[in-house]
C-alpha cells in the first residue's frame, strides 16, 4: 500500500485513494505522462500521505473508543483484567483468542519488469486462503497492499502496481516529482530482494491467556508474601459481539488445550488474567465515510488539490453559522464532518443503519 511510518490506519491510504479515484501514480509521488490527473493539481508528497494517515488513524481510534470495537481486525492484549467467570474484555467483535504469527514463504517466481509486478507463491503455504498473504518491505517493516491475488493452478499470483514499489528512501526525501519515463523500472523501484512474503495468521496454539494467582498470608504455602504466580490458560468466547469470554487454566500440547486441574498453593481461584486476542469488524455500514469525514475535520491543511476530494474536504470542514444544542455539544467539534461521524456512532450503538 502507499506507506507511512507515522500511522497505519484501518482505512488504509490505498483504500482512501480508491474511494476518491485519485490518480495512483500522482498519489505515490510519480509524474506519469500517461496518467490522467482527473483535476489533481500536483503529485502527493510523503508528508501529505503521512499527515493523512495520522488523521485517519486518529479518527478510527476516536470512533472505536465510542463503539467499543475497532473498525477492522487487529491483535490486542488486555493486561491484568480482574479475574472472574466470565471475563469482560475491553473490545468487542472478538474473532478469537491468540497472537499474530508470521511464517515466511519463499516465492517460486517473480517478474518486476512489468506493471503490475507479479510474485508467484505456492498456495499450499496459506492454509487460510489469500487473506493470509502479506507483503512486507524489509527496510521499514511496512506492509505493501497487493492490487490482486489470483489463483493459478497450485499457486497464488500476487500483483502489485509499480507505483507502490518505490524505495522508501526516495519517498521520504522526495522534494520533486519522480519522473516515470526516466525511472521506471530502474533502481528507484523495489525488487523481490527488498520484499518478504509471509503467511500471517492467528496463532491460538501457543498463547491465549495467563491467570495470575497472588499470595495470601492465610493460605499461601510459599514464604513469599508479595509475589504472584502465572499459569497458562485458554479462552472460550461466550459472546463475540460484546467480548465476553471464559478463561480456563489449561496446558497445551501439539496445539491441543487441556484443562489443568493440578492443585495450586493457594485457597482461591485467581486474581487477574491477561488475554491475547484478535477483535474488530469491517462490516459496520458506512464506516469508511465516518472515518474519512472525521479525519478531514481534524486536518490542519488539505493534502492535495484533487477536485472530488477537495469538494468533500471543504464540506466536512464547514461549520454552520447557527448550531443546535446537540451539535454544540458534539465532543469532536462543530464541523459537518465531526457531526456526521458523531451521529453515525450514535446509530451504531443501537444497531441501526445510517447514511452519511
Amino acid at each position: 500500500m502507499a506507506r507511512s511510518e507515522r500511522a497505519q490506519p484501518e482505512l488504509s491510504l490505498d483504500e482512501y485513494r480508491r474511494l476518491w479515484n485519485i490518480p495512483k501514480w500522482a498519489y505515490n509521488g510519480v509524474e506519469n505522462p500517461n496518467e490522467t490527473l482527473r483535476g489533481c493539481e500536483h503529485i502527493w508528497t510523503q508528508w501529505e500521505r503521512d499527515d493523512l494517515a495520522a488523521a485517519l488513524e486518529n479518527a478510527g481510534n476516536l470512533l472505536a473508543g465510542e463503539l467499543e470495537y475497532y473498525l477492522a481486525p487487529r491483535y490486542l492484549i488486555d493486561y491484568d483484567k480482574v479475574w472472574s467467570d466470565p471475563v469482560q474484555l475491553r473490545w468487542g467483535h472478538v474473532i478469537g483468542p491468540g497472537i499474530r504469527a508470521r511464517t515466511e514463504v519463499t516465492p517460486s517466481a517473480s517478474d518486476f519488469t512489468v506493471d503490475p509486478a507479479t510474485i508467484t507463491v505456492p498456495s499450499a503455504s496459506f492454509t487460510g486462503g489469500t487473506s493470509e498473504v502479506v507483503v512486507i518491505e524489509d527496510s521499514t517493516g511496512l506492509e505493501i497492499e497487493p492490487d490482486a491475488i489470483a489463483t493459478s493452478g497450485t499457486d497464488y499470483v500476487i500483483s502489485i502496481g509499480q507505483e507502490k514499489l518505490i524505495e522508501w528512501d526516495d519517498l521520504e526525501a522526495q522534494s520533486d516529482p519522480i519522473d516515470y519515463d526516466a525511472a521506471f523500472p530502474a533502481a528507484t523501484w523495489l525488487k523481490l530482494a527488498d520484499l518478504t512474503i509471509y503467511r500471517e495468521y492467528r496463532d491460538e496454539d501457543t498463547t491465549q491467556a495467563t491467570i495470575t494467582y497472588g499470595p495470601s498470608c492465610t493460605c499461601w504455602c510459599s514464604g513469599t508474601a508479595c509475589t504472584g504466580t502465572d499459569y497458562t490458560a485458554c479462552v472460550y468466547v461466550l459472546n463475540h459481539e460484546i467480548g465476553l469470554v471464559r478463561v480456563n487454566r489449561a496446558t497445551v500440547s501439539a496445539g491441543v488445550w487441556s484443562c489443568d486441574q493440578t492443585a495450586i498453593c493457594g485457597c482461591y481461584a485467581g486474581d487477574k488474567a491477561t488475554v491475547y486476542y484478535q477483535a474488530g469488524t469491517d462490516d459496520a455500514p458506512n464506516w469508511k465515510q465516518a472515518v474519512y469525514r472525521l479525519a478531514h475535520s481534524m486536518m490542519g491543511e488539505q493534502p492535495c488539490g484533487c477536485a472530488l476530494q477537495e469538494r468533500q474536504w471543504r464540506l466536512d470542514r464547514y461549520e454552520l453559522k447557527v448550531l443546535t444544542a446537540e451539535r454544540i455539544n458534539c465532543p469532536w467539534g462543530n464541523t459537518n464532518g465531526s457531526w456526521a461521524a458523531w451521529s453515525w456512532v450514535q446509530t451504531q450503538r443501537h444497531g441501526k443503519g445510517f447514511m452519511l
